[in-house]
């Protein structure tokens, strides 16, 4: 069995050299930093240098929409950025690829003792050279989620609620969906509860009890606590959606709206229209990936992955190519849907194959294709 810091060091390895194959695409694109930071990689840069308050100037948007992304990676950007005296933008990628070996190292813990029989190798590999992979590498908080989810599982599966309720608290603090933890944690609390029902000390287990149920929503009501003490509104996060063009629906009417467009020919000019029909695509994957996890019995899961299509389902179809293809639960299907192919030649086929899609997938990042975004 290998030991962990053998498969960290392995990670940062194979994570350096992927940058280094980035920086060497990326040199027509105007170098390596100015490359990656595509889309909401800008917004992230500016709340990491001049926070909240500061007038953003991106088109004609003005300030507002900032409020639309959360806090916890920007004030680890400026921290990086404070300690090293890295250019902010630089600083956003050694940050992400740190919380990405991270992740995987934590995702070969979770991962033998859910899946105990899977390779980790075949999962480092795996995750490394997926074609969407590389979202983990650039100044966007997938790697910063995917790490905490994880995490906060692995602090439940150990039994340590306060632990697992602080880390919701930071991803309640990073993305919108964090909140898809918060049921998790009072489940386990309630399970606890029920165990300790006949304890002599009840008031004590009760504690016990409430104490990660009061911690748990922390990073979120701080957020909105902060977001009213500024502009009188503790819900921006959510009202400035309008001026992004998502407005709620509901998931059906989405999704017949992307089946019913049928634009496919969208996705051959990526700076134009995204195509609506690929984005739902992605939706109708994720939700049959967490069938595929009901149906197996890994509840949690099933709920999480749903929750991470269901959640930004409700307002539009975009990005969800990415929230789909970064969540640990549909990568660990994928990569245990490999474990059966034994043979070296189609597992070095394979991984020849995943690498080159990834080469020209970042190609399309470079160029801000909005099949990627």
């Amino acid at each position: 069995m290998l030991h962990l810091r053998t498969v960290g060091l392995v990670t940062l390895a194979l994570v350096l050299a992927r940058l280094a194959v980035y920086a060497w695409i990326a040199v027509p694109f105007g170098g390596l930093t100015d490359a990656v930071c595509q889309y909401d990689c800008g917004w992230y840069i500016r709340l990491a240098t001049e926070g909240y308050q500061s007038d953003s100037q991106w088109d004609t948007l003005g300030p507002v929409p900032n409020w639309a992304f959360f806090p916890l990676y920007p004030l680890l950007i400026h921290a990086a950025t404070a300690l090293t005296r890295l250019p902010p933008g630089v600083a956003g990628i050694v940050v992400a690829n740190l919380l990405f070996v991270g992740f995987v190292v934590a995702g070969v813990i979770y991962l033998r003792r859910t899946r105990p029989n899977l390779d980790p190798m075949l999962w480092v590999l795996f995750v490394v050279l997926f074609p969407f992979g590389f979202t983990f590498s650039v100044p966007y908080t997938e790697s910063l989620f995917a790490l905490l989810t994880v995490a906060t599982l692995l602090a439940l599966q150990r039994n340590q609620l306060l632990s697992a309720a602080l880390l919701t608290a930071l991803l309640c603090a990073t993305r919108p969906t964090g909140v898809l933890m918060i049921p998790v944690i009072l489940a386990a609390c309630t399970q606890q509860l029920w165990h300790a029902r006949h304890a002599q000390d009840r008031i004590l287990v009760l504690g016990r009890v409430l104490l990660p149920l009061a911690v748990a929503p922390l990073g979120l009501s701080a957020y909105m606590l902060y977001q009213y003490s500024v502009i009188g509104d503790a819900l921006a996060f959510s009202h400035v959606q309008l001026l992004w063009g998502r407005e709620w629906r509901g998931p059906l009417h989405w999704l017949i709206d992307g089946l019913s467009a049928w634009d496919w020919e969208n996705i051959l000019h990526p700076n134009g229209f995204p195509s609506k029909t690929y984005d739902c695509a992605w939706a109708l994957l994720g939700l049959t990936v967490a069938g595929f996890l009901t149906w197996r019995r890994r509840f949690t899961e099933a709920y999480l992955l749903a929750g991470t299509v269901l959640l930004p389902l409700s307002t539009e179809l975009h990005s969800l190519p990415r929230f789909v293809a970064t969540s640990p639960f549909f990568l660990f299907t994928c990569c245990q849907a490999l474990e059966p192919i034994t043979s070296l030649r189609w597992r070095v086929a394979i991984a020849g194959t995943l690498g080159l899609l990834q080469g020209g997938v970042i190609v399309g990042w470079f160029i801000a294709s909005n099949a990627l975004y």
